[in-house]
């Protein structure tokens, strides 16, 4: 499955107070649930216990590959309830594959069934949105059939983050009771492409200078040429260097940012094409400032005038800061 993503507030929340849970429940860590912190300690105990984690969505677009496949469990999905728990991912070693969690927030129970790249790094290291030893977990929203760029907004609007960007950590219970309250909404209506709660994306628009050059990305022919290599020139404020951020995608005048030939490999370099919403046109914004194709795990990087995917490290020719286009 995916890596975490997108760090916008979502108006989901559970119709019950997950105050009352934790009151109930023994808590991990400390700390209010909002607190963008992350926890350090052993692997999550057998007993039912609340823990605060990073909670991201993934579904079948941006599985790696596509589809519903699941390193543990076959293919991914589930309704939510305690007999039939929805597919989440994490790393093993945090969470052992199997076990049960139950999110208040979206009123449903979750079984461990895949792995979850981000996920590994921010657990095992210092991995793209905070670590060691942060929980984070990817919980299935299902999708097949359903138009990608829905799937992919519903899921960034369901995931929670602080007004500056950093991961929001929520509250979780491990290995929960059975009788928890179980809402029938799904988290995403591949017929409808209705999100639940309600949740909707939060698109963003402005510049993205590298850290290196202090050069921003533009596209060059400012939508006129399909396929046009996207650019670093001197940052000036035009509207070829106003790029919008949804869900997954970077656009410009109806073009998306994706990778020449629809490679995922180091070195492909950078243009912009026809949306379809495929996997090398799908990218995530890191905690670190990074940017990285979710299929591919690679991040985007400056080489010389041009942008190419390059293996994440986190150097100064691969973090970006943006800055918002002004109304």
């Amino acid at each position: 499955m995916k890596t975490g993503l997108m760090r916008h507030q979502t108006a989901a929340t559970a119709a019950f107070g997950w105050l009352l849970v934790l009151a109930t429940v023994g808590v991990a860590g400390c700390g209010s649930p909002d607190a963008p912190v992350h926890q350090s300690g052993p692997r999550l105990p057998t007993t039912p216990q609340t823990t605060y984690m990073y909670v991201t969505y993934t579904g079948w677009y941006d599985n790696d590959p596509p589809g519903c496949s699941t390193a543990y469990s076959g293919c991914a999905g589930g309704t939510g309830a305690y007999s039939d728990p929805i597919t989440l991912a994490s790393d093993p070693t945090e969470i052992r594959p199997g076990t049960k969690v139950y999110y208040p927030t979206v009123e449903k129970y979750f079984v461990m069934g895949d792995q979850c790249g981000a996920c590994e790094r921010d657990w095992r290291g210092k991995g793209p949105d905070g670590g060691p030893h942060m929980y984070h977990i990817d919980l299935w929203v299902g999708g097949k059939n359903s138009n990608e760029f829905d799937q992919l907004t519903c899921e960034d609007g369901l995931t929670q983050g602080t007004p500056s960007g950093a991961a929001m950590l929520t509250p979780v219970i491990v290995n929960p009771p059975r009788g928890m309250p179980v809402s029938a909404q799904p988290l995403f209506n591949a017929k409808t492409g209705a999100c639940y709660g309600g949740a909707t994306g939060s698109g963003t628009q402005g510049q993205y200078k590298n850290a290196a050059t202090k050069q921003c990305i533009e596209e060059p022919s400012n939508g006129a040429s399909v396929g046009a290599a996207a650019r670093m020139v001197t940052c000036n404020g035009g509207s070829s260097q106003e790029i919008f951020f949804e869900a997954a995608f970077f656009t410009i005048n109806n073009l998306c940012l994706d990778t020449q030939d629809e490679s995922v490999a180091s070195g492909a370099k950078l243009v912009f094409s026809p949306c379809l919403g495929g996997p090398s046109q799908q990218w995530e914004i890191n905690t670190n400032g990074t940017i990285a194709g979710i299929q591919s795990q690679r991040c985007i990087a400056q080489s010389g005038p041009y942008l190419r995917l390059a293996p994440c490290t986190a150097a100064a020719t691969q973090r970006w800061a943006f800055t918002q286009a002004k109304p």
